[in-house]
């Protein structure tokens, strides 16, 4: 059984599989597997069946039915099944539900209180001390992420990009050819980030043929993240000035498919103090 937590957005997390506190998630946890998917499709008059034009993933709802006990009196018990209610109030924000495996593997989401803790003192449901339910969360995203995983890449004096591959490096550029493996079942969409100076920068994914071309010249003082995510697109200069415009017409803010990615990196006007560094998330279908 792995381990089961909930993270609230404030940053307090409570362990759901802890005995020894009064936690215990029971038998039949549903959800934690493939979302629903919805599919646009066309039809065509006297021709059997559908085309599918389009597939995507939809949120889900994950169930957890979990006992809750104190072992000391009335009134610790109510004190912290209070401060778990508060923890799970949606309004605040989303917070994220995190399986851990034997062997350490963690994989979390998204996720914020649907239904389940409205109160139940039926006989077989709850006692002075104690008490039953299946608590739903609504997780907008169905895709459970891992930990991150970061690359960074830095000219050295020797002209060599280190710590993972070796790059060819000429006096005003970064060139490289990085292989990139995602692990995920899904598309992983990287946050980019550039230590000047620099003039120019080109990022490619070859295997999908998708460049993301920023012209903005910065100093060594300067540092430019470009995030790709999904819903949080951004592209600033020291987390203030908005680098959209520096964007060419062409550019794609582009995702690291399944498996290999074979990437080309170019940094005009770089010197050795400039790096650039590439920072996912995999996504997976199942916890």
């Amino acid at each position: 059984m792995p381990l089961v937590s909930f993270t609230d957005p404030g940053g307090v997390t409570t362990l759901l599989t802890d005995w020894e506190r009064g936690w215990v998630v029971q038998p039949g946890i549903k959800g934690l597997d493939m979302p629903y998917y919805a599919m646009a499709t066309d039809e065509s008059p006297g021709i059997d069946g559908y085309e599918v034009r389009q597939v995507r993933a939809q949120g889900k709802t994950i169930s957890i039915p979990i006992a809750f006990w104190a072992n000391d009196s009335r009134a610790a018990y109510l004190a912290r099944r209070r401060a778990f209610i508060r923890s799970l109030n949606p309004k605040r924000g989303q917070g994220t539900l995190t399986l851990t495996q034997p062997d350490g593997d963690a994989r979390s989401i998204g996720v914020r209180y649907q239904d389940g803790m409205e109160g139940d003192e039926s006989l077989d449901a709850a006692g002075r001390r104690w008490c039953i339910g299946v608590i739903t969360f609504a997780a907008p995203s169905p895709y459970w992420t891992g930990g991150e995983v970061t690359t960074e890449w830095k000219n050295s004096t020797g002209g060599d990009f280190f710590p993972f591959l070796p790059l060819v490096v000429g006096d005003s550029q970064v060139l490289g050819a990085v292989t990139v493996d995602n692990d995920g079942d899904d598309d992983a969409f990287p946050v980019w980030t550039i230590k000047g100076p620099a003039t120019s920068v080109t990022l490619t994914n070859t295997t999908t043929g998708q460049t993301l071309v920023l012209t903005r010249t910065i100093t060594g003082a300067d540092t430019i993240v470009i995030d790709t995510r999904e819903r949080r697109q951004t592209a600033l200069l020291n987390g203030a000035t908005n680098l959209w415009p520096n964007l060419s017409n062409a550019s794609a803010l582009w995702p690291l498919e399944t498996g290999v990615n074979e990437l080309t990196l170019t940094v005009a006007g770089s010197t050795s103090d400039t790096s650039v560094r590439m920072t996912y998330q995999p996504r997976y279908l199942a916890a």
